[in-house]
């Protein structure tokens, strides 16, 4: 199963009833705007702005909007929820949504998404480096460098993997029924957005 896939099972799985949800809500004006597009380098300012945008995630039977600063003039992924480039940025999205993990009910949210997302990066299955892990009581906050892997078969070298970004970040309210996640990969082209992006994923909003 690729970690796309995987991705979108975990924010799939038994959502619960309309009306559950357990998002705060929170306002994206356009300070929150310029403060991203101030984090995006020189040198690719011609390649990405952001604006305040929506990303549906209508995937199952209670669509989700979120609110969000988003990537100006990306156009619908193909996983729901996401986003994707139309520029040369390659192997790039960002992807937001929600997941029970099972039954919607008020549960160890940190030990759950450290399960679906953090542990296989932290556990050393992924190739790379930590950059940051920041644990809050309510939310979390993962940036991790992706290295290519090399194997020797024989006399030949095996590369394998691509190098990039990937950043997390998890969040819920004391006591909620459900988690929401926000999920970028820069491909090596779109590294220098880190700081960009995970600037953008720090505030969302969610209606239903």
């Amino acid at each position: 199963m690729t970690s796309k896939m995987w991705f979108a099972l975990a924010l799939t799985v038994a959502c619960g009833k309309k009306g559950d949800s357990s998002a705060p809500a929170v306002s994206i004006t356009q300070a929150d705007v310029d403060a991203v597009n101030a984090l995006v380098p020189a040198e690719l300012k011609d390649k990405v702005q952001f604006e305040v945008g929506k990303i549906v995630d209508d995937f199952g039977k209670h669509p989700k909007t979120y609110t969000l600063v988003a990537p100006k003039g990306w156009k619908k992924g193909f996983m729901p929820g996401s986003l994707e480039p139309t520029s040369s940025l390659s192997d790039t999205s960002i992807k937001v949504g929600d997941s029970c993990d099972g039954s919607c009910q008020p549960k160890d949210w940190a030990a759950a998404t450290d399960k679906v997302y953090y542990k296989q990066y932290t556990s050393g299955q992924a190739t790379g480096k930590v950059l940051k892990d920041d644990k809050q009581k309510l939310g979390r906050t993962f940036v991790f460098q992706l290295e290519p892997k090399q194997e020797q078969q024989g006399t030949t070298t095996v590369t394998s993997g691509v190098k990039g970004i990937k950043i997390i970040t998890t969040w819920w309210q004391e006591g909620g029924s459900r988690y929401y996640a926000c999920d970028v990969s820069l491909g090596e082209s779109a590294m220098g957005l880190e700081a960009a992006f995970e600037k953008a994923c720090s505030k969302v909003s969610v209606s239903e």
